[in-house]
């Protein structure tokens, strides 16, 4: 019991029909009217993807878009200054570590709850933000190309010894994003 609540962990409930299954993934994945201005590939959301969810019957958990969150809707920057330049400022940087820490703390209610966290779907390559490059087969730790976000948001779940895969949903490349969608409908 914590602060006079009691605790329960995901099991299968007689009338629930959940299954206990689910992905974290980008806002703009969701919603392409998040990404910056020339950067939807659809009018509303990457309908692919969340068909296979759908189908699949996966529960599907919204990240804020970071960048958003720490420079606003415009992605407001100095002159001359990338997003990703943004993004790593100090100020900046505090905003996405501290949307890192929240993003982390709410996959660990999920994970005890019981739930099963099937991956953490990012972003394009190119992303500042929410770009996913994986080290190794485990896709659990991101690369120094990966975005800002995603790198903090990494680091935090190995420092809480969560072990969830990382996966980019590349819909900026047709070919690139058939690869991802062929490896989701097989995570599923």
């Amino acid at each position: 019991m914590v602060n006079g609540i009691v605790g329960w962990h995901f099991k299968k409930r007689e009338k629930d029909p959940r299954n206990g299954r689910v992905v974290f993934l980008i806002e703009c994945l969701l919603n392409q009217n998040a990404r910056d201005m020339g950067a939807a590939e659809s009018p509303a959301c990457t309908k692919a993807v969340m068909d296979i969810l759908a189908e699949a019957e996966i529960g599907m958990v919204q990240i804020p878009c970071p960048e958003i969150a720490c420079l606003g809707f415009e992605r407001q920057r100095a002159g001359g200054q990338s997003i990703r330049q943004a993004l790593e400022a100090p100020e900046a940087n505090a905003c996405c570590r501290t949307l890192a820490l929240a993003t982390a703390e709410k996959i660990q209610s999920y994970a005890d709850q019981g739930f099963e966290i099937l991956a953490v779907l990012g972003g394009n390559e190119q992303s500042p933000g929410c770009a996913v490059h994986t080290v190794g087969e485990s896709a659990t730790e991101l690369k120094p190309a990966s975005g800002i976000f995603m790198q903090l948001l990494s680091a935090e779940l190995r420092q809480r010894g969560l072990d969830i895969p990382f996966h980019g949903m590349r819909d900026a490349d047709p070919k690139a994003l058939k690869k991802d969608l062929e490896w989701l409908s097989a995570a599923c």
